[in-house]
């Protein structure tokens, strides 16, 4: 997963399929480590971020990891690891 993909997911869970290109959720520089409420993606938007990531990449994710994804870069970092260490396995 790149961060222009992430953008891409923030941006649709949070504003929606058509969204404006005013209403991007920008992650360049420091916002990859900014809070997910300062980049204003609430409660629900996580909820649904987290549940698209894992159905889209096939990743399992439990509460417990989930609150833990609270910026970009640990989602990122997250995805990336997983998808890092099937490829090392074989596993598609």
């Amino acid at each position: 997963m790149t961060p222009t993909e992430l953008e891409r997911l923030l941006t649709r869970v949070v504003h929606g399929e058509k969204a404006p290109p005013d209403k991007t959720i920008g992650l360049s520089g420091e916002a990859l480590d900014r809070s997910f409420e300062d980049l204003d993606v609430d409660s629900l938007a996580r909820a649904e971020l987290i549940t698209i990531v894992s159905d889209d990449y096939g990743i399992e994710i439990s509460d417990a990891q989930a609150s833990a994804l609270t910026t970009a870069r640990s989602v990122l970092d997250f995805v990336n690891t997983r998808l890092d260490a099937r490829a090392a396995r074989g596993d598609r």
